[in-house]
């Protein structure tokens, strides 16, 4: 199977004990059946330890957190069963992480989260512009949706324009909206043969957008504190910024790190319109978390406002969801009011 992946990728190496906020910190761990099995298995005083801590949540089983901790999670914040039986005795959920693994039937696309402080170590630490490379590896492959036909040259074009540096960030996050709303206009109208000739044909972006109404900020700062919160100085953090008005337009002090934040998002997230055909709603959440942690950085730093974002929004389907609802349901959120970001 071919595998895509960022080009700082091989970079990667888990803190472990050094991390300055691990994973094991605020999450249940879930576990898999075959963890489960194994568990309930092994024998002696771990063995032991492990089948008490296990619980149900809903329909799954987990380690319910010991004072925000994993019960595993040692004093050295290193993991008991790391530790004790290497790695590949770890859920799934552990070993994957900080790894979003997507499939796609012929090519898999893995991704590092930037809630990772040493993933997002790796994506801010360059001013390069962010590429991704190719790989194989002996997985299976099945068919794909035919859907891909287009959505993977069309997303190839659009990581082109996020990275054209002959034009400002403002217009290039601009175009890409706009762009994104033709391909999904014509997608909604189930018009296949003129759709795939637009990915390749040459844009025409106008100029010209309708104006749109409200604020954005006040939009995403109301619906991002009204999502389910998972660290409280997310919710700080947002707080501070609704109590700072007047905050001057979208005019980035470290433009290249935001165009990097920007690909990164794009490439994750674009493909996944294959499932539900929400092109758009994808890309305004592309552009909403440039935007977001653009404003949030100006009270935490760039790499800070970064972490908080994917990890309350990138790891929470819910939050992913309800995020999509509101850019067809608030006016604030809509593609007029994203586009008004850009203006002046």
């Amino acid at each position: 199977m071919r595998v895509r992946v960022p080009d700082y990728f091989d970079g990667f190496s888990c803190l472990a004990g050094a991390c300055p906020h691990s994973c094991c910190i605020g999450w249940e761990v879930v576990l898999d059946e075959d963890t489960v099995r194994r568990y309930q298995q092994l024998p002696g005083a771990l063995g032991e330890r492990l089948r008490d801590a296990m619980a149900l949540d809903g329909e799954d089983v987990c380690f319910p957190l010991d004072g925000r901790r994993c019960p595993f999670l040692n004093q050295e914040n290193l993991c008991d069963i790391h530790c004790a039986l290497g790695p590949e005795a770890t859920s799934v959920t552990c070993q994957e992480h900080p790894r979003f693994i997507e499939d796609y039937g012929p090519f898999q696309e893995i991704t590092l989260s930037a809630a990772c402080p040493k993933a997002n170590e790796l994506l801010l630490g360059s001013r390069d512009p962010l590429t991704f490379s190719e790989r194989q590896d002996n997985q299976p492959t099945e068919d794909g949706d035919e859907w891909l036909d287009w959505l993977v040259p069309l997303r190839d074009r659009l990581l082109d324009l996020l990275r054209d540096r002959s034009l400002s960030l403002k217009d290039r996050l601009r175009n890409f909206l706009l762009i994104t709303g033709e391909a999904q206009q014509l997608l909604d109208s189930e018009n296949m043969a003129e759709l795939a000739a637009f990915c390749t044909e040459s844009w025409v972006i106008s100029t010209k957008t309708d104006a749109g109404s409200g604020s954005w900020e006040a939009a995403a700062c109301r619906c991002l504190q009204d999502l389910k919160i998972l660290e409280p100085d997310w919710l700080a953090l947002l707080k501070r910024w609704k109590q700072t008005p007047g905050l001057p337009g979208f005019d980035p002090q470290d433009p290249e790190k935001l165009e990097r934040i920007a690909v990164y998002f794009a490439f994750r997230y674009l493909l996944k319109a294959v499932n539900d055909g929400d092109l758009l709603g994808r890309a305004q959440f592309c552009v909403l978390g440039v935007l977001v942690v653009e404003r949030l950085s100006r009270f935490a730093g760039l790499p800070e406002a970064l972490r908080l974002f994917s990890r309350e929004i990138e790891h929470n389907e819910d939050n992913l969801d309800a995020l999509l609802e509101h850019f067809w349901q608030t006016e604030g959120l809509s593609l007029p009011a994203l586009l008004a970001a850009f203006n002046g």
